[in-house]
């Protein structure tokens, strides 16, 4: 997973967060003490929702090796480590039988090889899981330290990114079931209080705390929840659609329900190779989509059968109830939560959902044994998924290197043309980074109509032969008024590649994680400026 992750470039929300582990490593003490353009708007980098967990594990890699993005990425390692250990550790507790294959499944899905990136989500899925395991094992022993060991992990998690939350409730959760609830309110208390002490350190330092400023002003395009729970149905058929050949094969049944079942996911994937050439293309993509949700309404259910057999009495053999009551409790907390926490929908938000669901199909096999047959089948759901997440990951991989080639590549081709002009771009994304990186300077536009410049960056100033590169809507981006007399068109940049798929933007913020894709990946527009001037 960390060797995949290595060799693809910085990707989507990357930049943003190596601009705080840039501080972090600069000035350890001041991690958030510098202004940052976002969006359109400069503002603190406080404001940005970047918890510092993450930012100060790469600040430590950027100390010792400098520029070096596949360093950076080793560097992530031990985080790896830690959340392969740790899901290796709760299926063996829910369902060891079984607990090889689904290990492999999860961490080659395609809800997680590919948003590894050097993002916080399995940085922080990595302690959450961490402190749940700690905590399961200070409830067998009874341990005091063993459980505030398990607070203080868990608020290592939350500070790593929200969602993490859940953990602590997850672990109370686990306590009363167990009959330990000494134990939970300590790991509580403690994650509470660690969490607490982060956010009055800011307070002192910046006179907010970052995560109350994000409660109260936080505007990360945040959804209507009724979206957001429609969504959710897209998320789990696109990204986690096996989970319900999964459930099929440990549930009791008849074995065509589960041939029509693998019928069924498989058919949206190959929609969505259909030829561009056909007149009815556009409603064969449209069918796709619909056939995502429903494929996401047949995981729910599914996990609907499996929950209600686990929890019925007299359905399985003698098992401790309060381990089937937590699970199901627990994958019910996640689907909570993927409403009540996430601003926006993307894969990212279903990997708890994910992790518990998993969990629960373990403890189903594990209580009621598999035949052979089932056993063949369930290597083969695990081989089938992760060819799925394989897949997605290279498609993800051919996003990222067409942000880098675009950067490095409208450079060169602007520095043949003029090798001492300056050239401005906007954008955000991987594309920002390799920008930066290949000598291109940001450009910050003045926002307000009656001439007044933004109070923490000054707007910049095009000179006449300056250059100015601007990406097409694939690319998140300031907004710029390019429609002005100063400005010169100097033609377009296209990269692209033959593969039908993409993963951007919905992958990462949006309802259906791989769609059918057509044309250039990165179109790239330029301008060279006649007369000095403002941007706008």
């Amino acid at each position: 997973m960390t060797g995949l992750n290595a060799i693809k470039p910085l990707h989507v929300d990357d930049a943003t967060f190596y601009f705080n582990a840039k501080q972090i490593a600069s000035h350890p003490l001041d991690p958030y003490g510098y202004v940052m353009l976002r969006w359109s708007d400069a503002e603190p980098a406080l404001h940005a929702l970047a918890p510092p967990g993450l930012p100060y594990w790469w600040a430590a890699a950027i100390r010792m090796f400098g520029e070096r993005p596949v360093a950076w990425k080793l560097w992530l390692f031990p985080l790896v480590l830690i959340f392969v250990a740790s899901l290796a550790e709760l299926l063996r507790r829910f369902g060891p039988s079984v607990a090889g294959p689904l290990l492999v499944l999860l961490v080659l899905s395609p809800v997680f090889l590919p948003s590894l990136n050097l993002m916080m989500d399995i940085p922080a899925l990595a302690l959450s899981t961490l402190a749940l395991a700690l905590f399961f094992r200070a409830c067998d022993k009874e341990s005091l330290i063993v459980a505030a060991l398990a607070g203080l992990t868990a608020a290592l998690a939350v500070q790593t990114k929200y969602t993490a939350s859940l953990s602590p409730a997850v672990m109370l959760v686990y306590a009363c079931l167990h009959r330990r609830l000494q134990l939970g309110l300590i790991a509580v208390f403690v994650s509470g209080l660690t969490f607490a002490a982060w956010e009055w350190t800011l307070f002192l330092r910046y006179g907010e705390s970052h995560f109350v400023y994000q409660i109260l002003h936080g505007d990360n395009g945040e959804q209507p929840k009724p979206m957001l729970l429609v969504s959710l149905f897209s998320l789990l058929g696109g990204a986690a659609s096996t989970l319900t050949l999964l459930a099929l094969t440990v549930l009791p049944g008849r074995r065509w329900l589960l041939l029509t079942a693998g019928l069924i996911v498989g058919f949206p994937f190959l929609l969505l190779l259909w030829p561009d050439d056909f007149n009815c293309d556009e409603r064969v993509y449209q069918l796709a989509s619909f056939l995502y949700t429903c494929n996401g309404a047949l995981v729910l259910l599914s996990m609907g059968w499996v929950a209600r057999r686990v929890v019925s009495p007299g359905s399985l053999p003698t098992h401790p109830r309060q381990a089937a009551l937590f699970l199901v409790l627990w994958f019910a907390l996640e689907l909570v939560g993927y409403v009540a926490i996430s601003p926006f929908p993307a894969v990212r938000r279903i990997m708890g959902t994910t992790v518990a669901a998993t969990l629960l199909i373990a403890y189903l096999a594990e209580r009621t044994g598999l035949e052979s047959w089932q056993i063949k089948v369930l290597r083969g759901v695990v081989i089938v998924t992760a060819l799925l997440g394989v897949g997605f990951f290279c498609v993800d991989l051919l996003e990222a290197r067409a942000e880098q080639q675009a950067a490095y590549e409208a450079a060169q081709f602007i520095r043949r043309e003029d090798p001492r002009t300056t050239i401005w771009y906007s954008g955000y994304w991987g594309f920002q980074y390799y920008a930066e990186k290949s000598g291109m300077k940001q450009i910050v536009p003045l926002r307000d109509i009656d001439g007044r410049a933004p109070s923490l960056l000054q707007p910049s100033r095009l000179s006449g032969g300056d250059w100015l590169v601007i990406p097409d809507e694939s690319i998140p981006q300031q907004e710029m008024d390019v429609d002005r007399p100063e400005l010169e068109p100097k033609g377009e940049l296209t990269f692209g590649d033959a593969v039908p798929f993409a993963t951007l933007m919905n992958y990462y913020a949006g309802t259906l994680p791989l769609r059918h894709h057509r044309g250039p990946r990165i179109v790239l527009r330029l301008y060279r400026a006649k007369d000095g001037f403002i941007a706008r």
